[in-house]
């Protein structure tokens, strides 16, 4: 007597993202603020921060009309832009044509994360990035972002010149880790690896969590070499900046 086979349990088809009813309900009423935009525009009357943003946030306007738009909106000056928020909810649309609109980015930003430091935790890791180069050109530094492609290592480059020791090169990785993880010895020894094989003056490792106890054993028997920062470090360099907060 031959066993009965059960019929072999059927594959879940997976969800295409866009399907989803939270991405459907943003698209629709991106759109919706999109057609509002552009019909205020057109008609000369003040357009809002959500109509503003939904502007950049639409596929469907061709570039050349995006700047039409932007060129013409009615209250362009008196538009009230919480520009640092998007570093947390819309990092992707804040570069570009932000930099033109609001020409004290980098200082809204700072400031918005000296005085919100834990939204750090809330932070896409490229932006975590151009928040320490940031922190780095305002003390003086000139500083290169390495490619964003880059799979780990070095995120940028921060140069320093002095009339008494000439230029140090410093080699800096950023981790935008959260609270309880921990960067560990591996990334420690390789950030110390790419100092020595570069030639570089030291290694910067930022991270807004904290370190192992060998990751700090390494760091401080090459302390002339490498540096470890942590959160509160992160935290105290913004808090020494000579911004006003904007609350």
């Amino acid at each position: 007597m031959t066993e009965e086979k059960s019929p072999p349990p059927e594959k879940k088809r997976k969800r295409k993202r866009y399907q989803s009813s939270t991405n459907i309900h943003e698209l629709r009423e991106t759109s919706r603020l999109t057609k509002t935009a552009i019909e205020k525009i057109s008609n000369g009357t003040p357009i809002t921060e959500d109509e503003f943003f939904a502007i950049f946030k639409s596929d469907s306007i061709p570039q050349q009309e995006q700047d039409a738009l932007l060129e013409n909106i009615a209250n362009k000056d008196d538009l009230q832009l919480n520009i640092p928020k998007l570093f947390i909810e819309q990092p992707k649309i804040v570069h570009g044509y932000l930099d033109f609109w609001v020409p004290d980015l980098e200082s809204e930003m700072l400031t918005y994360f000296r005085d919100h430091p834990s939204e750090l935790y809330s932070m896409a890791p490229r932006k975590f990035e151009e928040l320490v180069a940031a922190i780095f050109r305002n003390n003086g530094f000139s500083v290169q972002l390495t490619p964003e492609t880059r799979d780990g290592g070095v995120d940028l480059i921060a140069v320093h010149h002095s009339s008494l020791t000439g230029e140090t090169v410093n080699l800096v990785e950023c981790k935008r880790y959260g609270p309880t993880q921990k960067v560990g010895i591996g990334i420690v020894q390789r950030l110390l690896g790419c100092v020595h094989e570069h030639k570089a003056s030291k290694g910067i490792l930022v991270t807004t969590s904290f370190f192992t106890r060998d990751a700090q054993h390494v760091a401080m028997n090459s302390r002339h070499n490498l540096a470890l920062n942590d959160y509160n470090s992160v935290t105290s360099w913004l808090a020494q900046l000579p911004f006003t907060s904007k609350k």
